[in-house]
C-alpha cells in the first residue's frame, strides 16, 4: 500500500519512464533493438547523405528528376544546374545544422534524466541542448534532401525519423516535444533551402 502512495506522489513522466524502462529492461531483444536504432541509425543516415551528394557531383539527376511529383508541371522554377543542385544539398543541410546548434545553446533545455530522477535506458554524458533534438533535426533535413530528388527515397526516409525519434524518447535522452521540435525546424529548413531560396 505505501510503494502504491510513493508511486503516486511521483511525477507523472518519471511514472511513466519507469514502466517504460522496466518493460525494455525485463524484454532483452527489444532492448537490443532499441539499442541497435539509437546507435546506429543515424550512421546509416549519414551513409545515405553522403550518397546523395556524390550521385549530385556526379550529376546523376537530370533537370525533370529534381522536381518532386507533386510539383511538377506547377511552374515552380527548380534550377536545371547540377552544381546548383549540389551546392542546395550540402549547403542546406550545413547552415540549418549550425542555426540549430546556436538555437540549442540559447534555449538550453534540461534533458529528462537532468529534470526527473530516472534512469536513462541509454546514458548520456550531454547536459542541456535537449531542444530541438539535433539528431531528429539532422535526418529530417537529409530526408528533405532525398524527397527533393527523390519522393519514394525521401518518403522512406522520413518514415525513419519516426523510427530515430521514439529511439531518443524511449532511451530517455530527448521529450517528445524535443523530438518534435527537431521534426518541424528540418521540414522548414527543408523546404527554405531546397524549394524556396
Amino acid at each position: 500500500m505505501e510503494n502504491t502512495y510513493i508511486e503516486k506522489e511521483l511525477p507523472a513522466y518519471e511514472r511513466r519512464y519507469r514502466r517504460i524502462s522496466t518493460w525494455f529492461n525485463n524484454h532483452k531483444p527489444a532492448f537490443n533493438i532499441l539499442k541497435f536504432i539509437y546507435r546506429y541509425m543515424a550512421y546509416a543516415i549519414a551513409a545515405a547523405y553522403i550518397l546523395l551528394v556524390f550521385l549530385c557531383i556526379k550529376g546523376s539527376f537530370h533537370f525533370i528528376e529534381t522536381v518532386p511529383f507533386i510539383l511538377r508541371d506547377s511552374g515552380i522554377v527548380v534550377e536545371t544546374s547540377n552544381t546548383l543542385l549540389t551546392a542546395k544539398i550540402i549547403l542546406t543541410p550545413l547552415t540549418s545544422f549550425i542555426l540549430v546548434s546556436v538555437i540549442r545553446k540559447c534555449i538550453d533545455a534540461p534533458r529528462p534524466y537532468e529534470k526527473y530522477d530516472i534512469k536513462p535506458l541509454l546514458i548520456k554524458e550531454t547536459a542541456g541542448e535537449s531542444m530541438p533534438s539535433r539528431h531528429v533535426f539532422s535526418i529530417t533535413v537529409i530526408s528533405m534532401c532525398w524527397l527533393y530528388v527523390s519522393v519514394p527515397v525521401g518518403i522512406v526516409m522520413l518514415v525513419l525519423v519516426t523510427v530515430m525519434a521514439a529511439s531518443r524518447v524511449l532511451a530517455g535522452v530527448h521529450f517528445i516535444r524535443d523530438v518534435i521540435a527537431g521534426f518541424i525546424v528540418g521540414i522548414l529548413s527543408g523546404i527554405l533551402g531546397l524549394w524556396i531560396f
